[in-house]
Formats: structure tokens, sequence, C-alpha cells
């Protein structure tokens, strides 16, 4: 009797461990429409419901982890993280990315409604004050070089900064509508949700000539053990997603297209 009461405690105290699961740690910083708030789960954004999508009921937990961007690009390439929810592809061919779903988000200009300013290429930067995130580049050499040059001069560039890029961009608008410049420089896909849910699409007009694209893409760390296997995963799912209508509709939740 003693023996089978030890067998039986043994048994109790395995088995939570056999039905333990794999945790994956995932990097984010909010920048809607791709990571929203957390408190918004389980709508908090496409690539937060994909990775949810892609492993459920596979035996793996997410953790999610909200902080600044650039510590969670770094924190992810050294291997803190298993996996950034959305990072340019351009950033770091380190990573191991997912192929399969890119985000693409122009840079450009925008302006009130009524401004006449349009932006045409580096030169049309001269005699206007525009806003920036704090230390941002765009990849664009010529814009870069004048950034390089002027971003200390207040009278030309006003820079604003933030726990998150949702958070600067929120400051740059504020600049824009209480014409303390005349232009803020965007991405595409994240302004044109926040334009809709605020309701600023008649007050503000984004140029057509875009000065830079970045394709953002979830990405694992090149440290993480079994990066491409968790990859293949997410690749997999979002297969499924496309051919069920299921990508549609989550995209459409978010007001933006596959």
């Amino acid at each position: 009797m003693r023996c089978r009461a030890c067998l039986t405690l043994v048994f109790l105290l395995l088995a939570p461990l056999a039905y333990a699961e794999d945790v994956i740690n995932v990097a984010t910083s909010t920048y809607c429409p791709l990571a929203c708030g957390l408190d918004k789960a389980p709508h908090d954004g496409i690539m937060h419901e994909i990775l949810r999508r892609s492993f459920e009921g596979a035996g793996y937990r997410l953790e999610f982890h909200d902080m600044p961007y650039i510590r969670a690009v770094r924190d992810t390439l050294d291997g803190r993280y298993d996996v950034i929810s959305y990072v340019n592809s351009a950033q770091s061919d380190d990573f191991i990315y997912v192929r399969n779903l890119e985000m693409v988000n122009e840079l450009r200009f925008a302006t009130l409604t009524d401004c006449p300013w349009r932006y045409r290429g580096v030169k049309s930067l001269e005699g206007i004050r525009f806003s920036i995130p704090k230390g941002f580049r765009t990849g664009n050499p010529e814009v870069d070089a004048y950034l390089d040059t002027h971003e200390r001069d207040t009278s030309r560039v006003v820079m604003n900064t933030g726990n998150n890029p949702t958070v600067t961009q929120y400051a740059n608008l504020e600049c824009l509508l209480n014409d303390r410049v005349t232009a803020m420089l965007v991405g595409s896909l994240p302004f044109r949700y926040i334009s809709q849910r605020k309701g600023l699409t008649g007050k503000i007009r984004v140029d057509p000539e875009p000065v830079a694209k970045f394709y953002n893409r979830i990405a694992f760390s090149p440290r993480c053990p079994n990066g491409e296997a968790l990859r293949d995963m997410v690749e997999r799912k979002v297969r499924q997603m496309r051919a069920s209508g299921e990508l549609e509709s989550l995209f459409a939740l978010y007001g933006t297209n596959p």
C-alpha cells in the first residue's frame, strides 16, 4: 500500500509537467493596427491575433511584453524574446521572418486639407516646418541627409517621442492640428487607422508621393532554438486563413486589406 501511495504521488507530481505548455515570449510595441494595446485583447492588433491563432491548441502559450519599439527589436535579436510582433523587414537580415505576410507601410507627408504645400522631393522641405518621431530615419538617402543636417533646427524639424510609435504619432498629429507644423511624416498604414477612428479623414490630406516604403513582418529571434519551426507554423496558419477567407475578415475588422 505504501508503494502504491508513493507511485500515485509521483504521477500526480508529473502530470502537470506532461501537459505543460511551452511559453513563447513576444516583444511588442503599440502600433495599431499591427499591434494595439494588450488591454484590447482578443482584438488587439492584426499581428497579435495572427500569432494567437497560429499557436492555439498547439501546446504553446504566448506571453506578450510591451516596450519601446527600438528595445523590442534589439532584445529580440539578442534572444531575450522569441519573436517580435512586427518589424521593418529591412531592419536586420538576422531575423527569421514570416515570409507570406507583409504589411506594406508607405512613409508619406500629411498636411491639413486646405494646405497648399506638397511634397515634391527633398527640395520641397526647404521653408517648411515638419514633425517626425525623434531619431527616425526614412531609408530615403536624400531625406535622411536633410534630417542629419537639420534635425536640431527646431524652425525646420520638430521631433516628438513616446513609449511606442502610436503615442509619438499622436504627438505629431497634435502639432499638425494646432498649426505648429506644416506637415508630419506618417506611416500610411497606422495613420489611416488613426484617421478613421478619430474622424479626421476630411481634415487631413496625405500626400500621394511616398518618401519611402517599408514591409512589416512578424519575425522570430535568430537565437530562438526552434525559430524556423515556429515561423513555419505561422506561415501555415496564414495560408489557411487566406484560403478560408479568415484573413480577409480579420483585416476588414481593422479597416485594411490583406
